[in-house]
C-alpha cells in the first residue's frame, strides 16, 4: 500500500467523525452560510446513498447539511500530492456533476441542491492552481459558453502555527502535526498537541489517536484505543508512537547503508560487522 493510499484511508476514517468535520468547516471556511450551521445540521453521506465506485476513486467525503428550510451538500477532496495538480478544478467539477447525476437517479423533482466544494491540500508546494475553472480555458468563443466553477481551498502549510495553537481543537492538532517536517519536530510537538485537545470528547480523541498511528503506517489494534480514558494515556500513546516512528526511520537508514555497501560489492561479513545486521539479513537485501 502506497503512502497516498495510507493517507486516504486515515483521513476518510478521521472525517467520518462529524465533530471533526464540523471543526474543519467552522475553523477554516470563511463563508457566511457556514456560521449558521450547527453540529446537528450535518449528516455523513454513506455508501448506501452514493455508489462505491463514486467514493472509492479519490479521497471524497460528502456531508448533507440542513440550511434553514433547504438541504445542501459539502464535498471535500483531500489532496496528498507533494506537488500541485493542474487538473484539480476539472476533477472537482467532474465529481460534482457525477454526484448530481446520482441525485437525479433518485429523484428529478425540484431544483438540484447546492454543493459546496472544498479542497484540503496537505502538500508543501505553494498552491498555484486557479480557483475557477474558467481560468484554465481558452476564451475564443463567447464568454457565456465558458463554464464557471470555483472551489474553496484549505492549504495546510499556509495556516500559521499561532492560529492552530490558538484554536484549541482536534482539527488544529491534526493540521499542526501534519506540518511537522521530521521525527524530531513531531516528538517535540506532542506536548502542544495534548494541550490543543485537552477539552475534547474522549471518543473523538480516540479517533484522533488512531488517525495519528494510521498516518504513519503503524499497526492499529482497536482494543488498545478503547482503553484510553484520559489525556495522560493519550500522551503516553502518542509518545510511544513517535518513538516507534523514529526507531523505524533509523532502521530504514541503516538498511539503506547496508544495501549500498552490498551493491558496491563489499564483503557480507564486513557489512554485518559495521551495521549490526546478520549475514542472512544482508543477503536478502
Amino acid at each position: 500500500m502506497g503512502k497516498n493510499q495510507d493517507y486516504d484511508d486515515a483521513y476518510k476514517y478521521l472525517f467520518s467523525n462529524k465533530c471533526i468535520f464540523y471543526q474543519l468547516i467552522k475553523s477554516f471556511v470563511k463563508e457566511d452560510f457556514i456560521q449558521d450551521i450547527s453540529l446537528s445540521d450535518i449528516t455523513l453521506i454513506d455508501r448506501s446513498f452514493v455508489s462505491d465506485e463514486f467514493l472509492s476513486r479519490e479521497s471524497d467525503i460528502i456531508y448533507k447539511v440542513n440550511l434553514k428550510d433547504t438541504e445542501a451538500y459539502i464535498f471535500i477532496l483531500l489532496e496528498f500530492q507533494s506537488t500541485v495538480d493542474k487538473t484539480i478544478p476539472v476533477r472537482m467539477l467532474l465529481y460534482i456533476i457525477q454526484f448530481y447525476d446520482l441525485l437525479f437517479r433518485n429523484s428529478q423533482k425540484g431544483l438540484l441542491p447546492s454543493v459546496f466544494p472544498i479542497l484540503l491540500y496537505t502538500g508543501q508546494d505553494n498552491w498555484s492552481i486557479p480557483l475557477n475553472i474558467r481560468d484554465l480555458i481558452d476564451k475564443r468563443i463567447p464568454q457565456k459558453y465558458i463554464p464557471s466553477f470555483e472551489y474553496y481551498k484549505i492549504i495546510e502549510k499556509d495556516i500559521p502555527d499561532e492560529v492552530l495553537l490558538r484554536l484549541h481543537n482536534l482539527i488544529s492538532a491534526i493540521i499542526y502535526l501534519e506540518k511537522q517536517k521530521d521525527e524530531a519536530s513531531l516528538r517535540k510537538a506532542i506536548d502542544n498537541v495534548i494541550e490543543l485537545i485537552k477539552d475534547e470528547n474522549i471518543i473523538d480523541i480516540r479517533m484522533f489517536t488512531i488517525w495519528f498511528k494510521r498516518m504513519f503506517r503503524q499497526k492499529v489494534d482497536l482494543k488498545d484505543y478503547n482503553k484510553i480514558h484520559n489525556l495522560a494515556e493519550v500522551n503516553n500513546m502518542l509518545t510511544t508512537i513517535a518513538d516507534e516512528i523514529r526507531n523505524e526511520s533509523k532502521l530504514e537508514g541503516k538498511l539503506e547503508v547496508a544495501r549500498k555497501l552490498k551493491d558496491e560489492g563489499l564483503d557480507i561479513a564486513f557489512i554485518s560487522k559495521i551495521t549490526g545486521f546478520t549475514e542472512k539479513e544482508i543477503e536478502k537485501l
